[in-house]
């Protein structure tokens, strides 16, 4: 069960103002309609360019919208505020957990579930698990915590624990769905045979493309994505990241690409790639496959707005222009490191070779397990990460996803350390 309101609360409209000024960072496009020179085409032009490009600051990043201009944008700024988190404070009782409320808009206090834990809110689990298996059992506390459904999409399942965590849930009457992958799930220690038993699960048919995904929804109200398969080897042995996150557009884009996919795999009929990606607020989902290379071009001009570092452990390095723009970054004086598995660093396109000439500074692991994670770190304070690998066939032909956490500079510092704990054991490449 995720956050809910406290009914002890009134809430107000959450485009309006402290001072009665109308928020253009939370406006509809009708609310926008009613300010002095915007029509319904200026209107729908400033969300699209927020949900773009971020909140609006000032009238000179107003004025930046096409059709609006520094003259209108000034008779705008005084009907106008630009603070995007104006919107009054709301109370959340919410699930138990080791949450702190923070970068968020959503005021917490204590209710009948235990700590608070607000939009904007993350928390990061790192793999290989410790001697207590925390890791793992904070992953199964969030999954006994469902009250109504489970929408599961992972790759690989043949955890014990996890997929009993499932079958439980069913038999509490939680509605339980699973997508996975039609290769793994014909691996002799999956358990996909076991779950289709008793749930309904689909997979895709396609023995050279992947449902790759690693995501779970939870009520529609908590996402789990990362990079963690659920298998022993991930959970005790590989270099996997999972982040718990209550964001209501992750939730409800993650929810939107399961439905899709939910279909797809069962009719053969809707969309086969996945939609454009957009920024809401601070973060932005990104969904492959998608020919189009818009969503990679997202993840490009991240690397792009770097400006002192970048922090990168990516599983699978081959999709060039990703690569490119770590090298041009590089020559530009930014400190550029990369991280990434050793056999992967081996595979016939793989660039770890190419950016270990280039002058980066390039370290891969000596174990027999898999360095897995899939992220990036942008000036320490922008995280890119998911099930994403760098390549083409992830761009092209899996189903991916990636999320972009933007100026989420406590997640930021949780994969930055996780990355110099990496870089401080691993070798340098060749």
């Amino acid at each position: 069960m995720g956050c809910q309101p406290s009914k002890d609360e009134d809430s107000s409209d959450a485009s309006s103002s402290s001072t009665g000024l109308l928020n253009i960072n939370e406006a509809s496009v009708d609310e926008l309609m009613s300010l002095p020179g915007i029509g319904r085409r200026r209107a729908e032009k400033i969300v699209a360019h927020r949900e773009r490009q971020g909140p609006f600051h000032s009238a000179e990043e107003l004025a930046e919208v096409q059709g609006i201009g520094q003259g209108l944008a000034g008779k705008v700024a005084e009907h106008v505020t630009f603070e995007d988190d104006d919107k009054p404070y709301q109370f959340f009782a919410c699930l138990p957990g080791p949450f702190a409320c923070c970068q968020s808009t959503v005021r917490c206090v204590q209710g009948s579930f235990g700590s608070c834990f607000g939009s904007g809110t993350e928390e990061a689990l790192f793999f290989p698990d410790d001697e207590v298996k925390t890791g793992l059992s904070r992953l199964l506390e969030l999954l006994r915590s469902a009250r109504r459904q489970l929408d599961v999409a992972v790759f690989s399942i043949s955890h014990k624990d996890l997929a009993a965590a499932l079958l439980d849930a069913h038999r509490r009457g939680v509605t339980v769905r699973v997508l996975t992958d039609d290769m793994q799930a014909k691996q002799d220690n999956s358990l996909v045979p076991t779950l289709r038993r008793t749930l309904p699960v689909r997979m895709d048919d396609n023995e050279k493309m992947h449902m790759h995904h690693k995501f779970v929804v939870i009520d529609g109200a908590t996402l789990l994505s990362g990079s963690l398969n659920w298998t022993h080897a991930a959970v005790e042995r590989g270099n996997e990241n999972l982040v718990v996150s209550q964001h209501p557009a992750l939730c409800a884009e993650f929810t939107q690409e399961f439905r899709r996919l939910w279909q797809l795999f069962s009719e053969k009929s809707g969309p086969s790639t996945a939609p454009v990606g957009r920024f809401s607020g601070e973060v932005a989902v990104l969904f492959f496959p998608e020919p189009s290379m818009t969503n990679v071009q997202m993840i490009l001009e991240e690397l792009e707005s770097a400006r002192r570092s970048i922090e990168i452990a990516v599983f699978t390095l081959t999709l060039d222009l990703l690569v490119n723009a770590l090298i041009k970054k590089h020559e530009a004086g930014l400190r550029v490191r990369i991280i990434t598995d050793n056999r992967q660093a081996e595979v016939p396109g793989a660039d770890a070779a190419r950016l270990s000439k280039s002058g980066l500074e390039v370290r891969v692991d000596r174990s027999w397990y898999a360095m897995h994670h899939k992220f990036a770190v942008v000036d320490q304070k922008t995280i890119v990460n998911g099930s994403f690998n760098w390549t083409a066939q992830a761009t092209k032909g899996n189903q991916e996803d990636a999320i972009i956490f933007r100026n989420y500079s406590t997640l930021a510092s949780e994969f930055t350390a996780e990355f110099d704990r990496l870089w401080n054991s691993f070798q340098p490449y060749h």
